[in-house]
């Protein structure tokens, strides 16, 4: 709002990757006027010199387009602004870094960092990896948590922003709720939906991907109780197949072709993909040679590969499991309801948490 109240339009945003924009995975956004200007740089693919700057804060927003207009949250402050600092892994492989807080206080707004490249589409990956290990020193040195709230790509013509990477919100809009009852969660499936809430609203790919094959892999135990539950009740329905990926799906969605080859259902896709579930999984690894290697988390290669990785999971593993949802909404659902009450605001006092040890 303005000082005489009227609304100040939001700036409007292209999604320029992935080709299918997912929710919750990491995306570049291009300023609709700035558009143009990007795809010219892209074409000529001259040498240059780019500046990215990773936004600073203690947390990435997830709700809404916030993470493009959030002032960053935390407690980090310069005696100078900019501050030059460097980063030094011996012989030569040292990077330079301005940190920069333009305001009285004089916070951290963000660390900007300089890569060479011909394509505006590489600075990106090329940036993450020195920011991420300069936020990596920050943590054990400093003892100061930190996240990047977003990366921003500086024009070279006039130096305004030329393009963001951020994670793409579940709820671009946000949501309006009310009037309402309540909702039912199904006991068997409570267990699924706090590995979902911990996945979504996690900032870290190399965790999302940890907790989508704990879903679909739980899809197995879901199904066996669902079956059992079906026989004692005497439900004669056929539990849901696993879910097919549509032809194509898989790369607009970032996979490499590569990786996506011969892949139709969801349990291939999986199966596929168990090698990333084990780089992650475990810290020390088999490498060339009989040497031991892990996954980097500090590479943009790797944050880039398991962010696209988790999010195409997650939806698929979230498809799987709502799909038996579904089965047990309409098929199992009113059988179990029979004898339940309805809690009424009326009697909302007989609903309270009750300590379990006052029994005893």
């Amino acid at each position: 709002m303005t000082e005489e109240g009227e609304a100040i339009e939001a700036p409007r945003i292209v999604s320029v990757y992935p080709a299918k924009p997912t929710p919750g995975g990491l995306g570049a956004v291009v300023p609709e006027e700035r558009l143009k200007e990007m795809d010219e740089l892209q074409q000529e693919r001259t040498l240059r010199v780019w500046e990215v700057r990773g936004i600073v804060s203690d947390h990435i927003p997830l709700s809404g387009l916030g993470a493009l207009g959030t002032a960053p949250q935390h407690r980090f402050f310069l005696n100078e602004s900019p501050l030059t600092i460097y980063l030094h892994r011996g012989g030569d492989r040292a990077v330079y870094f301005d940190l920069v807080g333009d305001n009285p206080e004089k916070k951290l707004e963000y660390i900007a960092v300089r890569v060479s490249t011909k394509l505006p589409s590489n600075a990106f990956l090329l940036a993450r990896e020195p920011l991420n290990r300069l936020l990596d020193v920050c943590v054990h040195s400093l003892k100061m948590p930190l996240v990047y709230q977003r990366l921003d790509l500086v024009s070279p013509r006039d130096g305004g922003i030329l393009a963001h990477e951020v994670v793409l919100p579940p709820t671009p809009n946000g949501v309006r709720l009310g009037p309402l009852g309540g909702f039912h969660q199904a006991e068997p499936f409570a267990a699924y939906d706090a590995v979902l809430r911990e996945a979504l609203t996690n900032p870290s790919p190399f965790y999302q991907v940890l907790c989508a094959f704990r879903l679909y892999e739980g899809t197995s135990w879901i199904r066996r109780w669902l079956r059992k539950e079906a026989e004692r009740l005497g439900v004669d329905a056929s539990l849901p197949s696993d879910p097919r990926i549509e032809e194509g799906e898989l790369e607009r969605m970032g996979l490499p072709a590569e990786l996506a080859v011969g892949i139709r259902k969801v349990n291939e896709l999986f199966a596929n993909m168990k090698e990333m579930r084990n780089g992650i999984a475990h810290f020390l690894i088999e490498a060339e040679e009989g040497k031991q290697g892990h996954v980097f988390l500090a590479d943009g290669a790797a944050f880039q590969h398991y962010s696209v990785g988790a999010t195409i999971l997650l939806r698929y593993a979230r498809q799987a499991l709502d799909d038996l949802r579904a089965f047990y909404g309409q098929h199992l659902q009113p059988r179990h309801m029979i004898g339940s009450v309805l809690p009424m605001p009326q009697d909302r006092d007989r609903f309270i948490v009750v300590d379990p040890l006052l029994d005893e």
